[in-house]
């Protein structure tokens, strides 16, 4: 509820500047502030596709498996959570680049699930570290990614 007043800014710019984007491919990258289901959804109904950091706790989860022929109740919404211990097994990538001024390793996982707080929009979904100037990691960070076209033939990481 604190940022409000900022996501009802951000969108009033957009609006402002719509008519000057209409027919371009558009990507909108924003802090973690913005990152809200208003806002994500307000982009992508205006077909920019939406870029930014989000909680790393946020629920995360497979798509709900098939229905059974003759499984009886109402058929599942969401698939399993991914949880730290899930994530642990995803590939690792480790990847050298230019950021910030400098050659900077970074090591990343990827994945396409479902975000619960976009009631359940496939979403790329990548957990980040970059390593400090002492050699160690830094914590992760969870970034996301929510585009217009179905997610699996637009990125291969």
């Amino acid at each position: 509820m604190g940022n409000t007043g900022k996501l009802i800014a951000a969108q009033t710019l957009i609006r402002a500047i719509y008519r000057l984007l209409d027919g371009r491919k558009v990507r909108v990258l924003v802090d973690s502030w913005y990152m809200r289901r208003v806002f994500i959804e307000s982009m992508l109904a205006r077909g920019f596709d939406v870029i930014g950091q989000v909680r790393i706790d946020t629920w995360l989860c497979d798509e709900p498996p098939k229905r059974q022929k003759g499984q009886r109740g109402r058929p599942r919404k969401y698939g399993r959570k991914y949880t730290p211990k899930r994530i642990a097994h995803l590939k690792r990538t480790v990847v050298t680049l230019p950021l910030y001024g400098k050659e900077q390793e970074v090591r990343y996982r990827s994945k396409v699930l479902m975000a619960r707080f976009l009631k359940g929009r496939l979403v790329r979904v990548v957990w980040c570290e970059l390593k400090s100037e002492a050699g160690h990691w830094k914590k992760a960070h969870l970034l996301l990614s929510a585009c217009q076209v179905p997610i699996d033939h637009r990125f291969s990481f």
